[in-house]
């Protein structure tokens, strides 16, 4: 190893010797190809002509890029992974170069077709971006391109990009900066950069259009894939996730674990905590009956199938909200308790006539009061099931799932499989049958708790097991699809009990 390692080191050696000799027009064989070049990447869902790469997955992790063109169109050794993505992309918006200060056109183009991927506060406020294939302890200049036409209301939009010890401020309100350069960045011993993107706070929006990088690269063929890591937690296709230990509620491991990411239907741990505390109070809660709304019915998303007019017990329609994640059942719910709960907090002008809140606005706001009563800093709700942008953080529900699971009857919710019960309408009666959507619970070993899947949140779940006397709960956050989630999840309860429970004799 040593000797290859020799023999890599004298060839980049070479090429470096070389390009300074063509820099500097001593020497050198006449047309002989510049050995440094200028690999462009261009972020959006628009196709780009050229010697581009283009990237268009704004969401989740993995290789975007591999063997990227130069400005001549030579494949390079150069690669390009997403390792935690954005809040979403535009499609237009960017400014063209045409149209920049005449000062900045020697870095022109400002993108390659008007669009870009974007960061947004309260949604997605941080991606990170790694190229690989670089000379390990090589220098490269990165430049960042970012602009918003338009951009004429009261957004802030400022991106701080990161990489190594050095860091830069980009500016896209009204197109103030287009572009910015992170000099002499240093590729660490894998030949790898990593960048991050943040919309810092105080800011609404952050933008990427363009990230170009100079410097000299190998060819295609050289690029390998960055061998495996066997030391740390395994790899998942989750944007975020978190361990805790399930006796004392301590986050133990996490990545990306503080992240503000869509929650989707793991939300109805708080609609069901809510309605179990105020319970606890007043046990004949749990036997009041329900009389399903049309507004409950006709709430769109998963469901339990519950029809207006349709009457139960509370306890009952705790198992259609938290086993087929209902969110007619979410709503239904929030309704019937929510006039017993205080109404939110008023942000309107002095002697402005108010409207008194429903019931469904005064059941959000308690969810939001209790959030903020466990700390959970990265969390705000707009529904009681979900299917609204519901933000929080892998941490902030273990927070949440630690508590809630504290509850005898709250954990008989949630380990439950299958449950039917009889729904009342009028004169007529029906059975429904209501299955869990935690796949967890066909293993032994495991107890709960939610399941959550939208388009903008991916694939989440909460949940505890308990290998021995080792309780852990998990979380996991933005998998790539349903079936993704569950074996995330097992891979790090594995890892988890391993590093806990190490093996006889180990």
């Amino acid at each position: 190893m040593r000797n290859q390692s020799t023999i890599a080191n004298a060839i980049w050696m070479r090429r470096l010797l070389a390009a300074c000799i063509l820099s500097c027009g001593i020497g050198g064989a006449q047309g002989g190809a510049a050995e440094l070049q200028t690999v462009r990447f261009d972020f959006g869902d628009k196709p780009t002509a050229g010697s581009w790469n283009a990237v268009d997955d704004p969401r989740g992790a993995g290789l975007r890029v591999q063997g990227a063109v130069d400005l001549a169109g030579v494949a390079t050794s150069v690669a390009l992974r997403q390792t935690d993505g954005w809040a979403g992309f535009n499609t237009d918006g960017a400014r063209p170069a045409e149209d920049a200060p005449e000062e900045k056109t020697d870095r022109a183009p400002a993108t390659a077709t008007g669009d870009s991927f974007y960061l947004e506060a309260g949604v997605d406020a941080l991606a990170r971006l790694e190229l690989e294939g670089l000379q390990p302890g090589e220098k490269y200049t990165l430049a960042l391109f970012a602009s918003r036409m338009a951009a004429n209301d009261a957004s802030q939009r400022v991106a701080l990009f990161t990489a190594g010890e050095q860091q830069v401020r980009l500016d896209a309100s009204n197109n103030q900066d287009r572009w910015a350069e992170l000099k002499e960045v240093v590729a660490d011993d894998r030949g790898v950069i990593g960048l991050q993107i943040e919309c810092p706070a105080g800011q609404d929006y952050a933008y990427l259009n363009v990230l170009e990088i100079r410097g000299v690269f190998g060819a295609a063929a050289d690029y390998r894939l960055p061998p495996e890591d066997l030391t740390g937690p395994p790899l998942t296709t989750a944007r975020a996730w978190a361990i805790a230990d399930g006796a004392t509620g301590d986050l133990l491991w996490g990545e990306q674990e503080s992240a503000v990411r869509q929650m989707a239907s793991t939300t109805k741990m708080m609609t069901a905590w809510i309605v179990l505390e105020l319970a606890g109070k007043n046990p004949q809660l749990l036997e009041e009956i329900v009389t399903i709304s049309a507004r409950a019915d006709k709430t769109g998303g998963s469901t339990a199938g519950v029809r207006v007019g349709e009457k139960l017990p509370v306890a009952d329609l705790l198992f259609g909200l938290l086993l087929p994640s209902g969110n007619d059942a979410a709503v239904a719910l929030a309704e019937h308790v929510g006039g017993r709960l205080p109404p939110p907090s008023s942000d309107s002008e002095p002697g402005a006539k108010e409207q008194e809140p429903d019931d469904l606005a005064r059941f959000v706001a308690e969810m939001n009061r209790r959030a903020a009563d466990l700390g959970m800093q990265e969390t705000h709700y707009f529904d009681p099931h979900g299917n609204s942008p519901n933000r929080s953080s892998a941490r902030d529900l273990i927070r949440l799932a630690f508590r809630a699971m504290q509850y005898e009857r709250f954990r008989q919710y949630v380990s439950t499989r299958e449950y039917r019960c009889q729904l009342q309408h009028e004169d007529t009666t029906r059975e429904a049958v209501w299955k869990n959507t935690n796949q967890l619970l066909q293993f032994g070993g495991y107890d709960g708790i939610k399941t959550g899947t939208t388009g903008g949140a991916g694939a989440c779940l909460v949940s505890r097991g308990q290998r021995g006397d080792d309780v852990l709960l998990v979380v996991v956050l933005g998998s790539t699809s349903s079936d993704a989630r569950y074996v995330d999840s097992r891979n790090l309860y594995r890892w988890a009990w391993r590093e806990r429970q190490p093996l006889a004799g180990e």
